[in-house]
């Protein structure tokens, strides 16, 4: 009785991340879809690998706009590969919330939502605007 007590409370605890709500099971799947998707480049602590792989702990790129970390993972950039269509964009999310707020990152998450309208085009909109401010 008091473990499965322990383990609803555990699902039930949220964790506010940039005004979205991730819930314990998101930030589980968060690390295991890292370990799965990103951790052989990006290692397993964020620190990558010097000169061929980005470090994402404590990264300027990691901690600025979640939308724009959101637009690399989609299109890729530099050797990385565009994930767009090859991870679902809740899973995206997940991942990059996680990536946001692990290794000492203290970033807001980004909606499964947001991540499908960038991914829909509303990046392109998105960098027009930065460029014309």
């Amino acid at each position: 009785m008091k473990s499965g007590f322990l383990k609803t409370c555990l699902f039930l605890t949220f964790i506010l991340s940039g005004g979205i709500a991730v819930a314990a099971e998101d930030v589980a799947k968060g690390a295991q879809l890292y370990r799965y998707y990103c951790m052989a480049c990006h290692q397993a602590e964020g620190e990558g690998i010097a000169n061929v792989f980005p470090a994402l702990a404590g990264s300027e790129v990691v901690l600025g706009s979640a939308e724009d970390v959101a637009l690399v993972v989609l299109n890729g950039r530099g050797g990385m590969p565009a994930f767009k269509g090859s991870i679902s964009d809740p899973d995206l999310a997940t991942i990059i919330t996680h990536v946001r707020n692990s290794w000492g990152n203290d970033g807001a998450g980004i909606s499964a939502q947001r991540v499908s309208e960038l991914s829909a085009g509303g990046g392109e909109k998105i960098r027009q605007d930065r460029e014309q401010q």
